[in-house]
């Protein structure tokens, strides 16, 4: 009796596919954070009733201010990012509030961020800690002639290796 043909061989294509799938995810998440950040912007509201004056507010768990900010706390690490993006308008000084881990560039913060800003935008950070490296984030910005634009953010940071803390991302939050 005759043996019936011996099957064809069956390459097994999902390594493949997960590679390719790997692939595809690191690409999507090295653009997520700044990505994320031009999202969140684009997820906006008019902020009503809002004033433009932005009252200093640093409580356990919670933070509300526009100024400078330190590197020393995460809060500390997003006043110190949104100051120098809308303050001093430099993508290379809100760089330095962002994580070794992130994925977000400098290149990307200027072109993405810095540069869609209008001239004479001001802004107000409320920053409340959801865990000790996830914050719940409403930006307020104050563009010249413009009714103010509240931007609701989830920020979450990680601790350098010199102790210092720097955004990892930020994401719309509903």
């Amino acid at each position: 009796m005759e043996q019936p043909p011996p099957a064809p061989t069956v390459l097994d294509r999902r390594p493949v596919r997960i590679a390719l799938l790997a692939a595809a995810g690191v690409a999507v998440l090295g653009g997520s954070a700044v990505l994320g950040f031009v999202v969140a912007r684009g997820a906006v509201a008019p902020a009503e009733g809002l004033a433009t004056g932005c009252e200093e507010v640093s409580e356990p768990g919670r933070v509300v201010g526009a100024g400078p900010g330190s590197l020393d706390t995460p809060a500390g690490a997003v006043l110190a990012f949104d100051h120098a993006y809308y303050v001093e308008r430099s993508a290379r000084k809100a760089f330095e509030a962002v994580s070794p881990s992130s994925r977000m560039t400098e290149e990307q913060l200027r072109v993405e961020g810095v540069e869609r800003v209008p001239e004479g935008t001001t802004h107000c950070v409320e920053a409340r800690e959801l865990s000790p490296t996830l914050l719940e984030v409403d930006l307020t910005e104050y563009p010249p002639d413009a009714d103010p634009v509240l931007i609701r953010q989830r920020v979450r940071l990680a601790q350098n290796p010199d102790g210092t803390w720097g955004i990892v991302s930020i994401t719309p939050a509903g």
